[in-house]
């Protein structure tokens, strides 16, 4: 399932594209950059969210990113971790 979301860079917004991959005890966000930040972040970047840590945000790989990459996507994990878990591709707490 792919969705896209906005985060917020030094004022401006961006849109960008998330596919959502559920594995065995994780869900692994595949992250398509903008085409304004295309070149700090890799195209196929991952970022995941563990089911046993599902409260914080999801982590990445910051080796190779520089220090704006990584800025850019911790905006990106943080704004991943305040969706709802339907819209995270996670499963809504049962009642």
């Amino acid at each position: 399932m792919t969705r896209q979301i906005t985060i917020n860079l030094d004022g401006q917004q961006f849109m960008l594209d998330l596919e959502f991959e559920q594995r065995d005890h994780s869900i692994v966000y595949h992250v398509t950059p903008n085409k304004h930040f295309s070149n700090l972040i890799p195209a196929g970047f991952e970022m995941i969210q563990n089911d046993f840590d599902k409260e914080s945000a999801p982590t990445y790989d910051e080796s190779g990113l520089s220090e704006q990459s990584r800025q850019i996507a911790e905006t990106i994990s943080q704004q991943i971790s305040m969706l709802p878990p339907q819209f995270r591709g996670g499963k809504p707490v049962e009642a």
